[in-house]
């Protein structure tokens, strides 16, 4: 009996955001929607946050993992990155702090609902990087907020 790998299930996430609906030509046009990056280890999280963030004027897109998600950063320049903290091989912290090194200017936004959270973040903080954090789970009105809500750095 064949069983197949577990990349083999994995959806491939597309190589660059979908284009923006503003025409850069046209002063006129309304601003481009904020490109996000979802990053969770579990598929119908992304997936589904994904879906809520596409349906409300955002430009979203998942990958599954840390790894992936510093590669996309890399490749993609988004604005935002959002990203669960627990994953295998590479936590969100630390994907968050390659992402800031590549991408300066992304707003990283983590989300976890692990109390080891906060003894992870602590570690990063006492390296110098500090990031947002929402509780997980999270209602979608209350993510929809505070994404479109500025932070400053």
């Amino acid at each position: 009996m064949h069983t197949p790998s577990l990349s083999a299930e994995l959806p491939t996430p597309p190589s660059s955001f979908p284009p923006a609906t503003a025409n850069a030509k046209d002063p006129s046009a309304q601003p481009c929607a904020p490109r996000i990056l979802v990053v969770d280890d579990e598929i119908l999280i992304a997936d589904t946050i994904v879906q809520i963030l596409n349906r409300n004027g955002f430009i979203a897109q998942a990958v599954y993992g840390g790894r992936e998600a510093v590669e996309a950063a890399t490749r993609l320049q988004p604005e935002i990155v959002l990203s669960d903290v627990l994953m295998p091989f590479l936590d969100g912290v630390e994907a968050a702090i390659a992402i800031r090194q590549v991408s300066p200017c992304t707003r990283i936004v983590l989300f976890s609902g692990q109390s080891a959270t906060v003894e992870i973040l602590a570690r990063a903080r006492a390296r110098g990087h500090d990031f947002e954090l929402l509780p997980k789970p999270i209602h979608p009105t209350k993510l929809l907020q505070h994404l479109k809500h500025e932070q400053k750095p």
